[in-house]
């Protein structure tokens, strides 16, 4: 009550990141009331479901950065420069392919290779990453994953990602439910946890790296 007696009063610019359970919330605030008129509050998740429930007045979904992106803030963490030094452009677009646009891998991988400058180092290590990917950036990952509490749902993450990239959405449903799945609320809840895409021709997919995971 002294909390919300404080804030009622006053605007204010609340940002509450990676959030993931309504309770979170709850702990902080009861409600959007407790809060001045004209405070913005900014909630980041991986579940849109969640937005749903707290029925937010806007959802922003975040986009994989484009190339030039993505070569930039490959740039600063890999070089502390804007842009790649002389002779690097070739390896850092490489790597950047192989990120996909995903920031957090962009930011590891340039930082673990910021102090090797032999390009046959860079090399080496972008061969390993194809077998063997980064664990800083799949631990990262993974938190998504373990945070699913139904096994049921699970198990169609990793069968989509063993069997089912490309395929039309409608048959794959079909073939989840024909093997006892739960077919039609698993794939919803992967595609509001951001796990799993289904594209404007109804073609399961997900992001090359969270199909290493």
């Amino acid at each position: 009550m002294i909390l919300q007696e404080r804030l009622s009063q006053q605007r204010i610019f609340l940002v509450v990141d990676d959030v993931n359970e309504l309770d979170q919330l709850n702990a902080l605030c009861g409600s959007r009331e407790w809060f001045g008129q004209g405070s913005i509050i900014i909630i980041t998740t991986r579940d849109y479901d969640l937005l749903s429930r707290l029925e937010v007045d806007y959802v922003y979904t975040m986009k994989e950065m484009d190339n030039n992106e993505s070569l930039e803030l490959f740039s600063w963490h890999a070089f502390k420069e804007r842009s790649p030094i002389d002779g690097f452009a070739e390896l850092c677009r490489d790597f950047i392919k192989y990120s996909g646009g995903l920031p957090l891998a962009l930011q590891v991988i340039g930082s673990f290779l910021m102090t090797r400058r032999r390009k046959k180092e860079w090399k080496s290590v972008l061969e390993k990453l194809k077998l063997i990917p980064n664990e800083k950036v799949l631990e990262k990952l993974r938190i998504s994953f373990d945070g699913l509490s139904d096994d049921d749902i699970k198990e169609i993450f990793l069968d989509i990602s063993f069997f089912f990239i490309g395929m039309d959405q409608e048959d794959v449903t079909k073939i989840l439910k024909d093997c006892g799945h739960y077919a039609d609320i698993g794939i919803s809840v992967l595609v509001q946890r951001s796990l799993v895409t289904v594209d404007r021709n109804n073609k399961i997919g997900m992001h090359d790296l969270l199909q290493d995971m």
